[in-house]
């Protein structure tokens, strides 16, 4: 017999509130996510078209600046993106 079969109605009730708010604090941290990762790929598609831009006009120092710059922003988001997953509730 499992114990969530033996709750009172008072702990079934808590219950169904902790996981509703768990719910929705899943659903808003998924949201934060899709918005960080369609960020991260407007921003990779922008980058790359600078380098190509750059590379097309034998600027390579100027593509170096910019995998550089690149790098760090990845960086960055990857750190926000793990932050955010080790939110507690």
């Amino acid at each position: 017999m499992d114990p969530e079969e033996n709750l009172t109605l008072d702990e079934a009730r808590r219950l169904i509130a902790y996981l509703q708010a768990e719910l929705e604090r899943q659903r808003a941290l998924n949201a934060e996510m899709r918005r960080a990762v369609a960020d991260m790929a407007r921003a990779f598609q922008e980058s790359l078209a600078l380098s190509h831009q750059a590379a097309q006009e034998g600027d390579l120092e100027r593509v170096r600046q910019i995998v550089i710059e690149n790098r760090r922003v990845w960086q960055d988001w990857l750190r926000q993106i793990v932050e955010a997953a080790e939110r507690k509730p």
